[in-house]
């Protein structure tokens, strides 16, 4: 574990891990707050800017693949739709790359891999992965020049449903009674 021993004001952060122990996985925590100069360029041109064209609802697994499959044909240019194999009930375990070369392991670009859904009653995550692929497709295609930038230097998998059995037993144990469909 490393700490800073002082607050760093940085735009950019950059991990460079030099070994690991067992496995490749890192944990990483960094904490944040807005320059609290509102002149400051830099800090404006960072924000976010909330949108309200995507719609947060449940899917179903069938609803999942359907909208999966809708943003690779929307943005095939930056996506592509690959299996990390079939779960013990025979469903695909989907992910998807956002990439400005998405079929290129290409050298020297970071890639990270969002993972939601290990456990089948955790919807949350899955339903935000779902919403960031759409985001991520219109922005890039809106010419956002924020997504623009992270599209081309990272390579991004987005895995919304690690346990899709788990999630088709919870949908059908919970259904419209408490409020998946709504």
């Amino acid at each position: 574990m490393n700490q800073l021993a002082v607050p760093v004001l940085a735009r950019y952060v950059r991990v460079l891990p030099q070994s690991w122990n067992g496995s490749l996985c890192m944990r990483l925590e960094v904490l944040g707050c807005p320059v609290p100069d509102p002149v400051n360029v830099q800090y404006q041109r960072n924000e976010a800017t909330p949108v309200d064209y995507l719609e947060f609802r449940h899917h179903s697994y069938s609803e999942m693949v359907e909208l999966i499959k809708s943003v690779n044909a929307e943005c095939p240019n930056i996506t592509s739709v690959y299996s990390l194999g079939r779960s013990s009930k025979g469903l695909d375990i989907m992910a998807m790359i956002i990439s400005g070369n998405p079929t290129e392991h290409e050298i020297g670009e970071p890639e990270l891999r969002f993972t939601a859904g290990l456990h089948g009653n955790e919807a949350v995550g899955r339903e935000l992965l779902l919403l960031l692929m759409q985001f991520l497709c219109k922005e890039f295609r809106d010419r956002n020049p924020r997504v623009q930038r992270l599209v081309e230097g990272v390579r991004i998998h987005l895995v919304p449903s690690l346990n899709p059995d788990g999630h088709v037993e919870a949908f059908r144990a919970v259904g419209v009674t408490w409020g998946w469909h709504g």
